[in-house]
């Protein structure tokens, strides 16, 4: 099976990827937090 490389990128480039926010708090209470987003395109 074959692939053309510009179509692959376009396809990837189209995927709206998820949004996660990781939040918590410090030892002294304080909210601490991240947000992150990821999108890997290997098969496994």
């Amino acid at each position: 099976m074959s692939f053309d490389l510009h179509t692959f990128r376009e396809t990837l480039g189209l995927f709206v990827t998820g949004v996660t926010i990781i939040t918590t708090r410090d030892d002294e209470g304080e909210p601490i937090g991240i947000t992150a987003n990821s999108f890997n395109s290997v098969s496994l």
